[in-house]
């Protein structure tokens, strides 16, 4: 079964692109679910390697509060949806997910400060590009500024 995939982390831009993923499932009654990937090596060298079974678990509650809000904004607006959680790269864990899904749409949130570019040269753009490429799944980046302040499930 096909699915729309919204990809999300914390931030302004994780709001716009739920609020937009929950729409979009809402309008074609196509499942969502929200994904979020830990990667406890994006925060760079000099961790220590005794505190990553920390950092791995800090990770983890993290994306799982996040998955929780997102999925309230989706009751809030009627829609039951999923969610799950990938360890590793992410690039890698969301083209795999995407696959396993049989997605049909992946949903990106562009964080505050890029912009819509018309060039695709934004770090996101690049990514989302990326992962079409890979996978051959329709990728949209959602930004900041698309969020619809009198949407019931803002907030």
């Amino acid at each position: 079964m096909s699915c729309i995939v919204c990809a999300t982390r914390g931030g302004e831009g994780s709001r716009a692109v739920q609020l937009e993923a929950i729409r979009r499932s809402k309008e074609t009654a196509v499942p969502l679910t929200f994904l979020y990937v830990t990667d406890p090596e994006t925060v760079g060298e000099g961790v220590d390697a005794s505190l990553l079974p920390a950092l791995r678990a800090e990770l983890d509650w993290m994306g799982s509060a996040l998955m929780h809000i997102a999925r309230h904004r989706a009751e809030l607006a009627g829609l039951e949806a999923g969610f799950v959680i990938r360890h590793g790269r992410v690039r890698d864990e969301i083209a795999r997910y995407l696959d396993e899904s049989a997605a049909e749409l992946l949903l990106l949130g562009a964080p505050r400060g890029s912009t819509a570019n018309v060039f695709g040269d934004d770090a996101v753009e690049q990514f989302a590009r990326a992962i079409q490429d890979k996978t051959g799944v329709p990728v949209e980046v959602i930004h900041p500024n698309a969020i619809q302040e009198d949407d019931p499930t803002h907030g």
